[in-house]
């Protein structure tokens, strides 16, 4: 089982995202330790597979306008990026 999941959108067909090779991507965490950061993105450098299970961390594949794939991907998020601005506090 998934011990965290995430989403993301793509702009381009699933079907041409490279496989098992490290990627930047904008990822949502959808299961925070605390429910008051749910949904706050983080640009990341990850591996993501097509197979559910070949990583620890689901992946939800979103189309452009939001469309939810069928099936979920796996990802293993190797670093966060700074690359958003930070929210003030």
């Amino acid at each position: 089982m998934a011990n965290r999941e995430y989403d993301t959108f793509i702009l381009s067909d699933p079907a041409l995202l490279q496989e098992d090779r490290e990627m930047e991507l904008i990822v949502r965490e959808l299961t925070p330790p605390d429910l008051r950061y749910k949904y706050r993105s983080a640009y990341v450098n990850a591996m993501i597979s097509k197979s559910e299970t070949k990583y620890p961390d689901r992946l939800w594949i979103r189309l452009g306008r939001g469309q939810l794939q069928e099936k979920p991907w796996s990802i293993k998020i190797l670093k966060e990026l700074n690359k958003l601005p930070k929210e003030s506090e």
